[in-house]
């Protein structure tokens, strides 16, 4: 009987082993940083062809008129945002190693201060809030912005500007978004933040966003390298204000979590074939101990 119980402790630890590797239950490790860049796109017909990473807050809105602040025209507007991942990089490979870890969930997190549907922001650059979905993309050219001079003060650039016609109307960065890949569709509800408060003495409303894993954007994360985000509409409703870093707080972050080892991958059908049956004896033997018991 103790020669049982031994094979049977001895099975138990085989088969958790195998689980542990395959699933990951490493506790996770979460760090963050804060944006290096952010501007918006805007196809408004006076500032096409202007830079907008300098005015506090940016936009992703599906086509609309701003009525309430005299704005006829129907305005589409898109958010980027960049963040340098590096400081993350080097705090997993502190705690877990050099490479020994693997990113387990990346969020990015936004502030707005004007958050009300349908009250308008305190500037008519801007369309009215409104709940809706918007999608968020990741894109690898981060030479949209140059990290020594972007941030606070906005991008910065002399030439080209990055705006909507230089985007999306044959400029110089009509390449920007390719091979850009979806990382998710969010639903944002508006909420009950209203006011021009510099965020820092009081709280602008916070939410966070989690991302789908995209491949090149975790090896990003790996390299240490910077991480770009293109936000856009997902339907006809969505008005989003989202801080910029020239806000005086709550600027744009991103967190990521990792666990120690690498990437659990799923456990492959051979193993079932030893789990399987292992599981079986252990049930069975645990049931033959139990009657054993009962019968002495």
């Amino acid at each position: 009987m103790n020669r049982l119980r031994f094979k049977q402790a001895e099975l138990a630890l085989a088969v958790g082993a195998v689980l542990i590797g395959y699933t990951g239950l490493a506790a996770a490790s979460t760090l963050s940083v804060e944006a290096t860049a952010d501007t918006f796109l805007t196809n408004y017909a006076l500032q096409a062809d202007s830079d907008m990473s300098s005015y506090g807050a940016m936009m992703i809105s599906s086509p609309q008129a701003d009525l309430v602040q005299g704005i006829s025209q129907v305005r589409t507007m898109e958010n980027l945002v960049s963040y340098n991942s590096a400081s993350i990089k080097s705090g997993f490979d502190s705690q877990f190693g050099a490479g020994n870890w693997h990113v387990t969930d990346v969020q990015l997190k936004w502030y707005t201060n004007f958050d009300v549907q349908g009250v308008p922001a305190n500037n008519n650059q801007f369309n009215v809030p409104h709940a809706g979905y918007f999608g968020v993309s990741y894109f690898s050219n981060d030479s949209w912005f140059n990290p020594a001079t972007a941030g606070p003060t906005g991008l910065t650039v002399s030439t080209p500007k990055v705006t909507w016609n230089s985007v999306y109307n044959g400029g110089a960065w009509s390449s920007l978004f390719s091979g850009q890949q979806a990382l998710g569709t969010f639903y944002y509800p508006t909420g009950n933040s209203n006011g021009t408060t510099d965020c820092v003495s009081q709280q602008c409303a916070p939410r966070y966003w989690d991302l789908s894993l995209d491949a090149t954007m975790v090896a990003d994360i790996m390299a240490g390298g910077y991480l770009s985000f293109h936000g856009y509409a997902a339907d006809d409703q969505v008005v989003y204000l989202v801080n910029q870093l020239t806000k005086p707080g709550a600027h744009p972050q991103i967190f990521v979590s990792a666990e120690a080892g690498p990437a659990a991958v799923p456990l492959p059908g051979a193993a079932w074939l030893f789990i399987g049956p292992a599981l079986s004896f252990l049930g069975l033997a645990k049931r033959k101990h139990a009657a054993g018991s009962v019968r002495a």
